[in-house]
């Protein structure tokens, strides 16, 4: 009854079910944004879950510092007068088309459907084409998945006080990157262009 109640507490807080652009939580994720969320009396939520997704995804298996990076490089991104001033806007820059249920059809502008164009985004993950989920347990069983349970918990503490919020102070360990890159899968050709900062775990960081 516990787990059902929190549940809905998030949907509700969140909206989570009616914005497309969202991954789809597994119940357990959900219950531990929404412990994290209210334990540290959250004010700015669709800009904490933005910003976990993106470090989730992007770091999830990375260290605390890794995590911290990619966390460090989406607030610099915000703070910085060339790209979108909000988390979201950051997580979710990038090209997009309506979709084919609002396109064309009577319905007020702010409830338009719209979807990121595949892999033309700033953030791979985001536009790669593939489901997004966080799997923080088997929805079947119940059964917990620690791993990504806990780099979940991880990626919500760490956007929490990254905006600003809860009891933790994040430093950059990044000295001001905008940029970074998995030097073990790609080789980007902007990479020569930039100034080059670093590397924490598998991603080089660069400004």
């Amino acid at each position: 009854m516990r787990l059902k109640k929190l549940i809905l507490a998030t949907v509700v807080a969140l909206n989570i079910n009616s914005v497309a652009a969202y991954a789809e939580l597994t119940s357990h994720a959900k219950v531990i944004l929404q412990e994290e969320l209210e334990m540290n009396n959250v004010k700015k939520r669709d800009a904490v879950l933005c910003l976990a997704e993106n470090i989730y995804f992007e770091a999830r298996a990375e260290n605390f510092a890794g995590k911290a990076a990619v966390a460090n490089v989406t607030r610099n991104r915000v703070k910085s007068q060339d790209y979108p001033n909000t988390y979201c806007g950051v997580v979710k820059q990038g090209p997009v088309r309506e979709s084919w249920k609002t396109k064309g059809k009577d319905v007020p502008k702010g409830e338009r459907v719209y979807y990121p164009i595949k892999h033309r985004c700033q953030f791979s993950w985001y536009c790669d084409g593939i489901k997004d989920v966080i799997w923080a347990n088997y929805e079947k069983t119940g059964e917990t998945i620690e791993g990504n349970a806990r780099a979940w918990r991880d990626s919500v503490r760490l956007a929490i006080a990254t905006v600003g919020e809860g009891d933790m102070l994040l430093k950059d360990n990044t000295k001001g990157a905008l940029f970074y890159y998995n030097h073990n899968l790609v080789d980007p050709h902007w990479a020569e262009s930039k100034e080059y900062i670093g590397v924490i775990g598998n991603h080089t960081f660069m400004k």
